[in-house]
């Protein structure tokens, strides 16, 4: 891929880091199914053993409001104020009690529960997270939205689909085609503050999943041929990776609650985002 190739996406794609900014410095136990929604197709892990019976409780509440309110996308201000109310609860009951240990700098005992490993959005009510969503006439169909914890680094995930409105079309792939947008970032805790990250970006990622019906793809490589085969069989051929030569300060997280399927933080502007633990790793 060409250097104006990449100048002429990265602009648009920039943009899109912004919903990722955290500050400016099986079936359930109540018989329900685990989340899953048309946005998310989330496949959770196993529920977790040793939890509080109440915390257990706390999560199945949560689980259900997040696929009520689509990841929180539709959520009203009653939906999000009982969000907030699960959350603090859940807070008090974190079996883990250092959760940001696996980005210490000697790496941590990694005793017990880690948050390293693929986590995928559930609930949120950040605004930049909630607006990504553009209707149905837009140029890309939101997907999943996920984090890769691979100490000492951080990438967080979006997922974009080819449109419901594009499916007859022509030359744009199989409806698991997708593109795959990663703002990569380094990540660092301390002992003094076990619940705190700090995030510094570090770059940007973007790949593509092509899936050919036709079978041909492997044999059309030109630019102009990847153009007309759509955006995930471009970023197939012509994968992003955009890094500096520099990293910048791009905020802070707290974990409030993490077990070995769910964790919970809160950003410095108040903001909560609720994710589980991938038992089918999507990216």
């Amino acid at each position: 891929m060409t250097i104006n190739t990449k100048i002429l996406f990265l602009p648009y794609m920039l943009l899109k880091c912004r919903a990722f900014r955290t500050s400016p410095t099986g079936p359930s136990s109540r018989g329900r199914p685990w989340f899953s929604s048309e946005n998310s197709n989330t496949n959770l892990s196993p529920p977790s053993t040793g939890v509080d019976p109440g915390a257990a409780e706390l999560k199945d509440d949560l689980i259900a409001l997040s696929e009520k309110t689509r990841r929180g996308f539709s959520a009203s201000k009653k939906d999000r104020d009982e969000a907030r109310r699960i959350i603090d609860q859940l807070s008090k009951l974190s079996p883990s009690v250092e959760p940001a240990s696996s980005y210490y700098e000697n790496g941590g005992t990694n005793e017990g529960v880690t948050v390293a490993g693929q986590w995928t959005l559930i609930y949120t009510d950040a605004p930049d997270i909630t607006t990504l969503d553009a209707g149905p006439f837009s140029a890309a169909k939101l997907g999943r939205i996920g984090q890769d914890c691979n100490p000492p680094y951080i990438k967080n995930v979006i997922e974009w689909r080819k449109p419901d409105w594009a499916a007859s079309l022509p030359f744009s792939g199989s409806e698991s085609s997708k593109v795959l947008q990663k703002v990569c970032c380094e990540a660092s805790a301390s002992p003094d503050k076990p619940q705190s990250v700090d995030l510094k970006l570090l770059g940007l990622e973007i790949q593509g999943a092509y899936d050919d019906e036709g079978g041909e793809s492997n044999d059309r490589r030109g630019l102009g041929e990847s153009l007309l085969n759509g955006p995930a069989f471009f970023f197939n051929e012509n994968p992003i990776n955009l890094r500096g030569p520099l990293t910048a300060p791009f905020g802070k997280f707290d974990i409030l609650y993490l077990d070995s399927d769910m964790r919970i933080t809160k950003t410095y502007q108040g903001y909560f985002a609720v994710n589980v633990r991938e038992g089918n790793p999507w990216f």
